[in-house]
């Protein structure tokens, strides 16, 4: 009885679950904490600097992509310079000298000619002392000069004579004599190094924590590397630049001796032209990105060991001194020696209520002690029955269980079995079908019913439901389909097949099944499921509609127009085509904008709804215009009235919403077969007849008739009145100022040519005046005005500033240009370096030899020369290498295009590619001021366009000849 005794006063409060267990909980709390902390910290700024390093990574192989692109240029501009040097030597095969191989080399800006014979012996060299060389066995020119090759360009390699490193190309004419263009390394390389490798890591390796940067090839050799003396090393047990050449982007963290330090080493690979040519390895220091870790984990450790020690000293005070005073009072409990003994009660103690409740229990203790007493002999009788009986039913309830365990078991496994069913056939929105061969019977499964709305819950005869479910043609085809399973002709049931629903409509279903046999081998069911495919068969047509509909007006469009005006042609139908173009639509567009347009367009589908019948079928052919087919009519009166139905459409105001609006139509008709029995030639004669209907003043409808020269008319007029502005001389220039990038200045002006009595676009008038070889007279009219402005402005004390000429390429044919230039130059006392003659590339499409030399005579007279409308000629990049130019003057259409943010970097790779040739860039056209801005960042030199100013006459250009643009529009 005292071991009882004691051992109850032992656990009546356990200190260590009460008071140590807390402590002991919140201190590993506070060190998880901190842990956690720790690693948390670390992964979040550790990841966060592998996503900026595979960042920048990232934007170095874009910049790589860039300069690949670059070099490749520069490359293919070099090898096409050195194909056009050797056409041009070969032009001067009959007067071949070394002196004349010194002259073209020069003007040709190449470094080294040679002039072979068919064996192979350098004849003429522009170098003394290559002549009487020969090819030996072994060198690049032996094998081409016995092979059928007519070209051969090589790598760079050392001279064979002087030993330093040329590109050499070589081409053979008819004879077997070939010449040999060379184009010193060192130039090539002074064009290359901005492009390298090696620039782009040393670049790299001075930004703030980059160690180093490299770049490696597929063989995992190091070709640039920010440690010089690393070039060369190949990391063929490096893991990661393994994987980047699989395509994948890896950054690692390791151990980096050489600052005795962790790095993150970001290694990505190198795509051009979606082939994987290399890797780019930059390692970034660690030691801030730790130095952060543990500072942060610190400050977190003592702020957490400070609210530690708080909790401990509350944690004293209210419990462990309260805790300890209960367990001595609750350990002076005797109930056996003392039943009258209570805890004492006292004010503001933690355990006051405990207390009390431990009295009350005491008091009622008290009271039902005796009870206890006199009822425990009664209660230990029964006891032993009930541990008896207790013991039966533990045995029957474990023979139960087991049962009831195999039972739940079988249960789960079946109602498992039936979910995945029920997910199966209702996801795909199927039914289950069975035929049973023997009894001709079929049966549906539940599914059924949710697709076609008709109850089969029994097996039913198999003919009698296919007859109340398709049509009769839909169940031949099903019954084909069976009847070929059965004898072998096909592998499965697979269907597509329209069936009836409750309602009598019809359903596209999937029917797909296979056989079941018995042990002969005789086919005894069918199974299978039913697939609803109505929506898939609904989104087919919808496909087939998109390709033949216009999404905008949900007309037919034109490959559905063509495809049914060839069907009416080869049914050999008469009828009329029709394009309809609506008038001053740009401008509706330009004003009201082009959501506002779009509204007018499917108004008027919506007009010509209205009209259809059965022999009109309008669709809509791009834009405003609209392709019309009346099919099978002879009668011209009907097919007019049709084309009067269509104008009268817009003889009212058409009411859009709330607005009205009002706009005319211009229609041309073209009969078949009797203009023509070609698709193409009706839409281009109906054109021709809608151009009419424009021309002479809109809205209406005209014929074509195989009569119509209206255009011919029309340049008949324009020419008639050049020659009369050239005897009268009504012609003026007009000068638009170009505006220095930087400083806002007027740095020249370009002179553009207008007709003083006629408001005819220079673009008509001057193709007429190229066609009819007046422009050989017009340009000089030009040259003689300029020279003569430039002289007047110097006399009234304006500052010399050059003045653009266009010089068209028919202007080649006038011979002594070049003597009257000079001459009106030196009668004018003006210096050639004013005059900048702007050409455009389509100049060198023939007589190139021709042509340069033309360059080079206006160049020796101090001329500056430019390449106009650059980016829309037919070579842009491989004349810039070896023509003697200033400039290039980039289009406006080049601007609008490259100078949206997602282009603006293909337009500052063309102003450094221009600027590493040594030319200046004009940028034309330019009428927004963040185009300017643009075109500021990529280094462009001059502006010209609307932005700054509009082509002005003489009065007002000298009205804004010192004016500083920039002040204006800033």
């Amino acid at each position: 009885m005292g071991t009882s005794k004691d051992k109850a006063k032992n656990t009546m409060v356990n200190k260590y679950r009460l008071i140590y267990m807390p402590i002991i909980i919140t201190l590993i709390t506070l060190f998880i904490v901190s842990i956690s902390n720790y690693y948390i910290t670390k992964y979040l700024l550790v990841d966060q600097m592998k996503e900026d390093g595979t960042s920048l990574a990232m934007q170095t192989i874009r910049q790589i992509a860039g300069n690949t692109a670059s070099l490749n240029s520069l490359y293919e501009m070099l090898e096409e310079k050195i194909k056009i040097t050797a056409e041009i030597v070969l032009q001067h095969e009959e007067t071949m000298s070394d002196d004349l191989l010194r002259e073209l080399q020069k003007s040709a800006a190449v470094d080294e000619l040679n002039w072979y014979s068919p064996e192979g012996e350098i004849l003429y060299s522009n170098f003394e002392g290559h002549p009487g060389w020969k090819a030996f066995e072994g060198h690049p020119l032996y094998d081409f000069i016995s092979n059928n090759e007519k070209e051969l360009m090589e790598d760079i390699r050392p001279d064979a004579i002087t030993g330093i490193p040329f590109k050499y190309g070589s081409i053979k004419n008819i004879d077997g004599n070939f010449v040999q263009v060379g184009i010193l390394a060192e130039n090539i390389y002074a064009l290359t190094e901005k492009f390298s490798y090696q620039t782009l890591v040393e670049n790299l390796a001075k930004e703030e924590s980059i160690l180093y940067a490299l770049v490696i090839n597929t063989d995992l050799k190091a070709i640039a590397d920010s440690d010089i003396e690393d070039i060369g090393i190949i990391y063929l047990d490096d893991e990661e630049y393994k994987e980047t050449m699989k395509g994948n982007t890896t950054a690692v963290e390791w151990y980096y001796p050489k600052i005795d330090g962790k790095i993150l080493e970001v290694a990505t690979p190198i795509f051009v032209d979606d082939q994987i040519i290399g890797a780019l390895g930059i390692g970034f220091s660690m030691e801030k990105v730790y130095a952060s870790i543990y500072m942060f984990s610190t400050i977190l450790f003592i702020i957490a060991f400070i609210m530690f020690l708080i909790f401990l000293w509350i944690q004293n005070k209210n419990i462990i001194k309260p805790v300890s005073q209960l367990d001595q009072y609750i350990h002076q409990i005797d109930i056996e020696n003392n039943i009258k003994y209570r805890l004492p009660l006292l004010k503001n103690d933690t355990f006051f209520g405990l207390a009390s409740s431990i009295n009350n229990l005491l008091d009622k203790t008290h009271s039902y002690f005796n009870k206890i007493k006199e009822t425990q002999e009664e209660l230990y009788a029964s006891n032993r029955e009930i541990s008896a009986a207790y013991q039966q039913l533990a045995a029957t309830e474990e023979e139960l269980r087991t049962q009831f365990d195999e039972i739940q078991s079988y249960t789960e496994k079946l109602e498992n079995l039936k979910q995945k069913y029920e997910i199966a056939i209702t996801g795909t929105n199927s039914a289950v079908w069975e035929i049973d061969i023997i009894h001709q019977t079929i049966y549906f499964s539940q599914a059924f019913k949710n697709i076609v709305g008709v109850t089969i819950d029994k097996k039913e005869n198999f003919h009698e439901v296919l007859n109340q479910l398709f049509l009769k043609e839909d169940k031949e085809k099903l019954m084909k389909e069976f009847m070929d399973y059965q004898k072998g002709e096909k592998k499965e049931i697979y269907i597509q097949i329209q069936i009836k629903n409750s309602d009598g409509h019809l359903k596209w279903v999937l029917i797909h099944g296979k056989g079941i046999y018995d042990s002969r081998k005789n086919l005894k069911l069918l199974n299978g499921i039913l697939l609803d495919i109505s929506e898939m068969k609904k989104q087919e047509q919808y496909v087939n509609y998109l390709a033949y509909h216009d999404p905008l007006t949900n007309l037919p469009n034109r490959r559905r127009f063509i495809k049914k005006l060839k069907e009416a042609i080869e049914k050999q139908q008469s009828g009329a085509v029709m394009l309809l173009d609506l008038d001053n639509f740009k401008e509706i567009n330009d004003t009201l904008g082009h959501i506002y347009g779009d509204r007018i367009l499917e108004k008027v589908a919506q007009e010509f709804e209205k009209l259809k019948d059965e022999k009109l079928f309008v669709s809509r052919f791009g834009g405003d215009e609209f392709l019309i087919l009346v099919e099978d009519e002879k009668d011209i009166a009907k097919i007019e009235n049709y084309a009067k139905k269509i104008t009268a459409i817009f003889k009212n105001k058409l009411k859009m919403e709330e607005d009205q609006i009002h706009i005319s139509s211009s229609i041309g008709i073209t009969l078949y077969p009797s203009d023509s029995n070609e698709v193409n030639q009706l839409i281009m004669n109906a054109d021709m007849a809608m151009y009419k209907v424009k021309n002479n003043g809109k809205n209406g409808y005209i014929f074509f008739e195989k009569e119509m020269t209206e255009k011919l008319k029309e340049k008949a007029e324009i020419e008639k009145i050049l020659r009369e502005a050239i005897k009268e001389e009504a012609f003026k220039l007009v000068y638009q100022p170009q505006i220095c990038t930087f400083t806002g200045k007027i740095v020249g002006f370009e002179a553009l040519l207008r007709l003083r009595n006629h408001p005819i676009s220079p673009t008509l008038f001057i193709s007429v005046a190229e066609e009819t070889g007046m422009i050989i007279e017009i340009g000089r009219w030009v040259t003689k005005q300029v020279i003569n402005q430039l002289s007047i402005w110097e006399k009234m004390g304006y500052t010399a500033k050059p003045i653009a000429i266009n010089f068209s390429a028919k202007q080649l044919n006038d011979l002594d240009y070049i003597a009257f230039l000079q001459n009106i130059l030196k009668e004018m006392n003006v210096d050639g370096k004013y005059i900048d003659i702007e050409i455009t590339e389509s100049i060198f499409l023939d007589k190139t030899g021709e042509t340069i030399e033309f360059l080079n005579k206006l160049k020796a007279l101090g001329v500056k020369i430019t390449i106009d409308d650059f980016g829309t000629g037919y070579s842009s990049l491989s004349y810039l290498t070896f023509l003697p130019i200033d400039k290039i003057k980039l289009d406006k259409s080049i601007n609008d295009k490259f100078l949206e943010l997602k282009n603006v970097k293909i337009m500052d790779s063309l102003v450094s590619l221009a600027h590493s040739l040594n030319l200046e860039v004009v940028a034309e056209g330019i009428e927004d001021i963040n185009q300017y801005r643009r075109l500021k960042i990529a280094g462009c030199n001059y502006i010209q366009g609307y932005l700054f100013s509009k082509p002005l006459e003489v009065e007002d250009a000298e009205k804004i000849y010192y004016n500083n643009f920039l002040e204006m529009i800033e």
